[in-house]
Order: C-alpha cells, then sequence, then structure tokens
C-alpha cells in the first residue's frame, strides 16, 4: 500500500479563484437581502396601511425605493467582499447605510413628485411635494442612526461570508443554507426599516388613514358622526359611496397639518383637512371648482366674494387675450386630479377648449391656463 503514489490518495488542490467568487457572490446576496428586509419594513408596511385607505400611489413609495435602495444595498455588498481589509468592509457599510436613509427620506417628496411629474399633461418644473426643513431633519436622524446599524451590518457580513462559504455546495455555489447564514442581517435591516418608517412615513400615512376612517364611518348610516366627532360630514354622508380615492394635495411646512381630497366614483370631491392627529374639517369642493373654472373661462377672473382662489396675473392676462376668440362657453368638465394639481377643461361652442391648472391649498392658485390640443 504504501508503494502507491501518494497522489492517487489526496484531494484536488482547489482553484484559488472559487473561494473569492463565492464571498463576492454572498456579498451581493447579503446586499439584497438587507435592502429587502429594510424596505419590507420601511415601505411594504405603509403600502399595505396606504392600500386599505384607498390612497392614490399606494405601493409607488415600495417600487422606487426598493429599486433605488437595492442598487445600493448590492454594491455596497460586493465591494465590501472584494476588501481584502476588514475595516475597509465595515467603512463601506457605515457609507452605505446612511445613504439608504437618505433616498428613503427623498422617495416621498422628489420621488413621488418625478412619479407624477411623469403624467402631467403640463410639466413643470415644479416640485408637487416638497422637502420640508422637518422632513430633512427627520432624514438626518435615520441617517445617523444609520451609520450605527451600518457599523452592526458590516461586521455581521463578515461573520455571515465565512458561513455563507461553509455552507456552500459541493459545486462551490450557494446553497439554502448559505442564503439562511447570510440572513442575519435581516433582524437590524428590519428595526432600520421600522424606525425610518416612523420618521420619515407615519407623518403623511396618518392623514390618509385618519381621513379613510372617517368616510368609512360617514358611510355606515348607523354611526352617530356627532358622537364620532364627525358633523361636518353630516351635510354630504348622503353622497358618497363605498368607492374613492385618496389623493394628497398638500402638507404644511411643519407637517402637522396635511390636506386630502376624497375622490368619489360619482365625481364628487371633498376636501379634508388633518392637523394634530385628527380630522378637523372636510366639505365639498367639488362644485366649487366647477364653479371657479366657469368664471374664468366666461369673464377671465374670479367674481366670487372671498373664494380662496387667486389666479396669477399672467394667467388673467392670457384669458383676457384668449376669450373673446373663443366663443361661448358650452360646458366645464373636470380632467384630471395629480395630487397637488387639478385640472380642469371648459369646452366652448367654437369647438375649441382650454385647460386650466388650480394647485394647492389656502390659497388654491391657479398658475396655468392654455388652449388645449385637438
Amino acid at each position: 500500500m504504501s508503494n502507491y503514489p501518494q497522489q492517487l490518495f489526496s484531494a484536488p488542490a482547489l482553484d484559488p479563484d472559487i473561494r473569492p467568487r463565492v464571498i463576492r457572490a454572498a456579498g451581493v446576496a447579503y446586499g439584497f437581502i438587507f435592502v429587502a428586509g429594510f424596505a419590507a419594513a420601511m415601505w411594504g408596511l405603509d403600502a399595505a396601511q396606504l392600500q386599505r385607505t384607498s390612497a392614490h400611489l399606494a405601493w409607488a413609495k415600495l417600487l422606487l425605493g426598493f429599486v433605488t435602495c437595492l442598487a445600493i444595498g448590492t454594491l455596497a455588498g460586493w465591494l465590501a467582499a472584494r476588501s481584502p481589509w476588514s475595516a475597509v468592509s465595515v467603512l463601506i457599510w457605515i457609507v452605505a447605510a446612511p445613504l439608504i436613509a437618505w433616498v428613503a427620506g427623498h422617495v416621498p417628496y422628489e420621488g413621488i413628485s418625478w412619479i407624477v411629474g411623469s403624467t402631467d399633461p403640463y410639466p413643470t418644473g415644479r416640485v408637487m411635494v416638497p422637502f420640508s426643513p422637518p422632513a430633512a431633519a427627520f432624514t438626518s436622524i435615520s441617517m445617523v442612526i444609520g451609520a450605527g446599524i451600518g457599523l452592526v451590518i458590516g461586521l455581521l457580513q463578515l461573520i455571515a461570508h465565512e458561513r455563507a462559504w461553509s455552507h456552500s455546495t459541493d459545486a462551490h455555489r450557494l446553497g439554502v443554507r448559505s442564503i439562511l447564514a447570510l440572513c442575519i442581517c435581516l433582524p437590524a435591516a428590519i428595526l432600520f426599516g421600522l424606525f425610518a418608517d416612523f420618521q420619515i412615513n407615519s407623518p403623511t400615512r396618518s392623514a390618509f388613514v385618519d381621513v379613510a376612517h372617517a368616510i368609512e364611518t360617514a358611510l355606515d348610516p348607523a354611526e352617530d358622526l356627532r358622537a364620532a366627532r364627525l358633523p361636518f360630514l353630516e351635510s354630504t354622508r348622503g353622497q358618497f359611496t363605498p368607492d374613492y380615492t385618496l389623493r394628497w394635495v398638500k402638507s404644511s411646512d411643519d407637517l402637522e397639518t396635511t390636506t386630502i381630497d376624497v375622490l368619489f366614483d360619482t365625481g364628487l370631491i371633498v376636501r379634508c383637512q388633518h392637523a394634530h392627529s385628527q380630522v378637523s374639517i372636510c366639505s365639498r369642493i367639488s362644485q366649487d371648482l366647477h364653479d371657479w373654472m366657469e368664471q374664468l373661462a366666461t369673464r377671465g377672473h374670479l367674481t366670487c366674494a372671498g373664494c380662496p382662489v387667486r389666479v396669477d396675473r399672467d394667467v388673467r392676462r392670457w384669458l383676457t387675450a384668449a376669450l373673446p376668440a373663443l366663443g361661448t362657453l358650452r360646458e366645464v368638465t373636470f380632467l384630471q386630479h395629480q395630487g397637488g394639481w387639478l385640472y380642469q377643461r371648459a369646452a366652448f361652442d367654437s369647438g375649441r377648449s382650454i385647460e386650466c391648472r388650480f394647485r394647492g391649498h389656502r390659497p388654491i392658485v391657479v398658475d396655468l391656463c392654455v388652449e388645449a390640443g385637438p
């Protein structure tokens, strides 16, 4: 036996490129798992609650935020796995986690503005959902927490890489046990997401939840609205239908007050104010919008006394010059609700029509009127 060549009994040498390749794959998977856990806690729960309130674009933040942060997370995992120095690997995550928090803070503002703007019939450079100072403060707090989370995630990755390698398949690929080993980051990712959700999403989400609850209460004929502290819904509850959509209109600079429009399938629009964790008032606005557009299309200015609408000077000038050639007003129709911006169309007997944009709340500003295309 001792005369047989030694090489017949020794295992073949492992290709030195195999382990780094598996570690890099583990790094990418680790980044994916971290972002998936963060996104589920940060936007998944938020989207589910908004969906129950029939909010417009309920899943938009989840889709946009997950795709954006996934690029950051997988890149960070790959770079950390490639680094030969543990300190650098940890440092990469200390930078990446606050960057993910920064993205999370901006998605409800610039992100939603970009999504809505992509379907705007009259694109403008104006941001629909401004990034206010309180939003910046909440985002900064989340970024500071993110740096601490990044330290933890970076240290855990060093352990997870080794476990993923030791549990890799015989073909030197990531197996089920390897993926489970990489899930060591999930508790920290979920905790990070829940904290960021509380800081960033909850101020506006609570407005949708409370307004939806108020509408559902009014839809129940057995409910006493005065006892429910919703007496302002008495005059309009008879026109409510179960099929409605909530759309954000405006939030105050301090995020304490949010305006939500309720669009019913009948065309009724009810505008609600949410302040200090409760719905303070709701009023029918669809007829007012129709009347304001009618006044603009017939006179070129508003004639209502004390109406909460301001027409930009350039718009008044354009209407004064354009109206004489348009003919007699035939009808006014509601065109589109973009969120903070509402569009209405006025059609004339000449076959021509104009469209105007009503922006914001208190005051509502008519900042655009143009002749519509054929």
